[in-house]
């Protein structure tokens, strides 16, 4: 059956398949600014995550909610759970130890179906997840 193509059909095969790589090629990228803003929420996560400073990591949650909340039009509702990482055991978002040593915590925020994970280095960076 290959013979029977000829090389019509293997020079459409070709131009077929180099139109779909150039089309690819064209697709802008996750971190282009034309990102779709859920793109930009999931990256200053990402920000959340990586920030060496308690000071830091309090700025770029601030910054994960701004992004969140003009995804949304409005402040997303958020679903926060902590978990102390020792034990494993849930932690009441009203319990002391939350802001007392809230590097012990390991902190899930469930927002639109999507879970963002941390471990907070000080109460400035569960404050924003924390209040209305």
């Amino acid at each position: 059956m290959v013979g029977r193509i000829g090389w019509r059909g293997v020079g459409l095969a070709v131009a077929m398949t180099a139109s779909a790589v150039s089309a690819r090629a064209q697709t802008p990228s996750p971190v282009s600014p034309t990102a779709p803003i859920a793109t930009q929420a999931q990256a200053a996560w990402s920000r959340v995550r990586q920030a060496l400073t308690p000071s830091q990591q309090a700025y770029q949650v601030r910054n994960f909610i701004i992004a969140a909340t003009a995804e949304q039009g409005r402040r997303p509702e958020m679903v926060v759970d902590a978990r102390d990482v020792a034990s494993g055991r849930a932690v009441r978002l009203d319990d002391p130890i939350l802001l007392q040593r809230p590097q012990a915590l390991e902190v899930t925020v469930t927002m639109d179906g999507r879970f963002y994970t941390f471990r907070p280095l000080s109460r400035a960076s569960l404050e924003p997840l924390l209040t209305p």
